[in-house]
């Protein structure tokens, strides 16, 4: 009798993780989508937050704008992440290349914000690299 209630809970316990799996892509998804939009906004000059004829505004402003891109890039790279796990499928290359080249034609408009992105997703990427399980 009791081994059968241990395989129920065993069982609800893997249903209630695959549904927090996958509302965590969808929060993830969300909040990458959030930042995306936001970020065009910004990097296009739609939305200016500081007059960026001062020195240290133009620095502030390019912070806010390359912080923006890579959250977008982190919480998307979650999001494909962890629903590459729900389906079994590892992360590849292309997908990782694809929300990289998304990371970067978002700070086109701006060389200051190009390059810092740059190597933030350089840093992101051997982050990753180096946090994985050979």
């Amino acid at each position: 009798m009791s081994k059968i209630k241990k395989e129920n809970q065993i069982k609800r316990s893997n249903v209630n993780d695959d549904k927090f799996a996958f509302k965590s892509v969808i929060r993830s998804a969300v909040l990458g989508g959030i930042f995306f939009i936001v970020s065009i906004l910004f990097n296009s000059e739609i939305l200016e937050i500081f007059d960026t004829s001062i020195l240290l505004w133009n620095i502030i402003d390019s912070i806010i704008k390359v912080v923006f891109i890579l959250l977008f890039f982190i919480f998307m790279i979650i999001s494909m992440g962890n629903y590459k796990e729900l389906t079994g499928k590892p992360l590849n290359f292309k997908d990782i290349l694809l929300l990289s080249v998304l990371s970067l034609i978002q700070a086109f408009w701006n060389p200051i914000v190009l390059t810092f992105t740059f190597a933030g997703l350089l840093i992101l990427l051997a982050y990753l690299y180096l946090l994985q399980d050979n």
